[in-house]
């Protein structure tokens, strides 16, 4: 019905429901996924599905309880089933497999835990393994070198562009996630293979902090030490730009001290200027 469902609220009225429920000594109070899908199949536009399902049961309890005895439990059964087939959208598993392998193998692995278990431990296997999904892209993000591209502005992934070169002398990395203790040592193997690929001597090793949006302090402990490495190869560790929180970050562990603000650059091309007009 195109109904914009906020999750966390649904949550907060289940807890608060069954806290109730809890001090009152009533029974617990869930959601149900098929009769949820039976009251989409019914045509069922608002709450008022629930009530009217209710005041049935009700008048079927009263009035239908020798009929309903006779009704076959492998009936029963069959509405059920018929049900959680209509929660099971297999377009959706085509789309996830042509867009991502990895969202469908997740989605896969749900479904056969949901129907080799039960709903809430297959909704923990999902959950568990979305965390570990979203905390391996955390691990190894994407990076790039910048470089420049024949007839086109600005800066680009060398990788992306046939013809792309890097300016000599100077490598501009950019690493396209936060920095923290989980990716740090991935970070600075990383850049210094960058600054080992090069053809010509690295004098500068420019950072495109663009997409590292904040870092902790192993991170800022790994880009000290990285400072001490390239010092000690005759490099010039400098940063672009750099976000306001990043920069309150450098601030506050002394790393902008030891940089020097004047090799912390609002735009590339700056930073490409000063390397330019270097000594």
């Amino acid at each position: 019905n195109q109904y914009r469902i906020d999750a966390n609220q649904e949550l907060l009225a289940l807890g608060a429901v069954n806290v109730g429920n809890g001090l009152m000594q009533g029974f617990p109070v869930s959601s149900s996924g098929s009769r949820t899908a039976i009251g989409d199949s019914l045509g069922s536009k608002s709450q008022l599905f629930s009530l009217v399902a209710f005041g049935v049961v009700v008048l079927v309890i009263l009035f239908l309880r020798p009929l309903l005895s006779m009704f076959p439990k492998a009936a029963l059964g069959a509405i059920v089933i018929y049900a959680a087939l209509r929660l099971i959208e297999i377009p959706e598993f085509k789309r996830l497999r042509r867009f991502k392998k990895s969202e469908f193998r997740l989605a896969l692995i749900t479904l056969v835990g949901v129907l080799a278990t039960d709903i809430l431990v297959g909704v923990g296997i999902a959950v568990g393994l979305s965390v570990i999904d979203v905390f391996a892209r955390l691990v190894q993000p994407h990076d790039a070198v910048m470089g420049e591209v024949p007839d086109l502005p600005g800066l680009h992934d060398i990788k992306d562009w046939q013809g792309a070169t890097t300016i000599p002398g100077l490598v501009i990395y950019r690493y396209d996630a936060p920095l923290c203790f989980a990716n740090a040592e991935n970070f600075r193997r990383r850049a210094l293979d960058a600054i080992k690929a090069e053809a010509t001597p690295v004098e500068w090793f420019v950072l495109n902090s663009e997409a590292i949006v904040e870092m902790d302090v192993t991170a800022a402990d790994m880009l000290t030490d990285l400072h001490r490495e390239l010092k000690a190869q005759h490099i010039t560790f400098a940063l672009a730009r750099v976000k306001q929180d990043l920069y309150a970050q450098l601030k506050t562990s002394g790393l902008l001290t030891l940089l020097g603000e004047d090799h912390v650059f609002l735009t590339l091309h700056s930073a490409i200027a000063a390397f330019q007009s270097r000594p």
